[in-house]
């Protein structure tokens, strides 16, 4: 290849199926952010990040979290043991966060809203970024309108938008309808990374090895076009 040619990268849509409140969907979006670094000169990676709620029965207003877990998973042993497992994963995928930091589980059908208008301004993943990390990270309540009002500011999309969004029933059905289609077609676990449109795979892995699952993903698709 000569100096004045330029490398055609076929791109590579990867569907990042989630939820704000499963922490390891925190260590999933940070390890994506590194691997798709080391893939880039190969790919023009897409991410979209695509809605799932791991409890779709939490009441809108919310529930407390420590309660709920212990109820969920009654073996305190195993709870101490999911901790030190997270702190290990994120410490893998290049940062560092205290799953125990939010009291306050709530419903993320607005959150999820956030991060569906956040992609048709292309500030999905910066949007997702500090949402992640004002539940993760400062323990906010990220089912309340005003705080994530806040947020999409912050990441600079208008906040008239997203008030407009959340006053909005198609798109809050919408939200709905996408998660439960994941559901209805066999997600039961996230992260699950979706490579165009065709193969997908579940797990927050450690960046260098979901560089390679990406990679291995996209020679058995086609590209997305």
């Amino acid at each position: 290849m000569s100096s004045t040619e330029t490398k055609i990268r076929p791109r590579l849509l990867v569907d990042i199926v989630s939820d704000p409140v499963c922490p390891w969907c925190y260590v999933g979006l940070k390890a994506f952010q590194r691997a798709h670094d080391r893939i880039s000169d190969d790919f023009q990676v897409l991410p979209r990040i695509r809605a799932y709620q791991l409890n779709p029965d939490t009441p809108m207003e919310g529930v407390d979290r420590e309660a709920y877990y212990a109820k969920k998973f009654p073996d305190k042993a195993q709870r101490e043991q999911m901790v030190l497992s997270l702190k290990a994963a994120a410490a893998g995928a290049g940062f560092i966060f205290d799953p125990l930091v939010p009291k306050h589980l709530p419903n993320t059908r607005k959150a999820h809203q956030l991060i569906r208008l956040a992609h048709f301004d292309g500030a999905q993943e910066r949007l997702a970024e500090k949402l992640y990390s004002a539940f993760w990270d400062d323990g906010a309540d990220i089912g309340d309108e005003e705080i994530l009002v806040a947020i999409a500011e912050a990441a600079g999309l208008d906040p008239d938008n997203a008030k407009a969004d959340f006053a909005n029933p198609k798109n809050a059905n919408e939200v709905l309808a996408e998660a439960a289609a994941f559901r209805q077609a066999g997600v039961s676990g996230v992260p699950t990374y979706i490579v165009n449109e065709r193969t997908g795979f579940s797990g927050a892995m450690p960046p260098a090895r979901l560089a390679e699952a990406l990679k291995q993903a996209a020679a058995k698709t086609p590209g997305a076009g």
